[in-house]
């Protein structure tokens, strides 16, 4: 590859040219105002009356935020302790405790959750396993007897003559 023509005096020197050239560009266009001695003096002695400006604006803002305190009604703090749900690791926690031999009691204490919601955890748990074991063509079927959750969904096979209000 040939370099011989970066290393020759005219390209250099025409490097040089363009170079000077944009500095020139640049002084030219680029308007740079050094403020004059008169105009520091002047905007010293605005200073002071622009502080004492400011100082009457948060001394009104800070009357203004008393004011607003004052008919503020007080903000109740519950002390009630947000707590989140069981997330995927508590659950298979729970389920593998469940596994061991544990009792909703001792998984309860163990993972500082209700004995409800463990409860609940395992019985869906089991439910859902139940249909799994059953298979794809045996899925469980819903209750249609009066006492069930699926009581509505079985009302309009014969029942549209019944008195009943749901």
């Amino acid at each position: 590859m040939a370099v011989d023509w970066i290393l020759s005096p005219v390209t250099q020197c025409g490097l040089v040219a363009a170079a000077l050239g944009f500095v020139l560009y640049l002084i030219c266009t680029v308007k740079v105002r050094v403020p004059s001695a008169g105009s520091r003096t002047a905007t010293r002695q605005a200073a002071p009356a622009e502080i004492g400006e400011l100082q009457k604006c948060l001394a009104e803002l800070d009357a203004r935020q008393r004011e607003t305190e004052q008919h503020a009604l007080p903000l109740e703090v519950s002390a009630v302790q947000v707590r989140p749900g069981m997330n995927l690791s508590r659950r298979s926690q729970a389920l593998r405790l469940h596994r061991r031999g544990e009792t909703p009691e001792q998984i309860a204490c163990a993972l500082a959750a209700p004995t409800a919601e463990v409860r609940l955890l395992l019985k869906i748990h089991r439910i859902v396993m139940d249909q799994a074991a059953r298979g794809p063509e045996r899925r469980m079927k819903l209750n249609s007897e009066p006492d069930s959750a699926d009581m509505f969904s079985s009302a309009g096979k014969g029942d549209r003559g019944s008195s009943e209000s749901i």
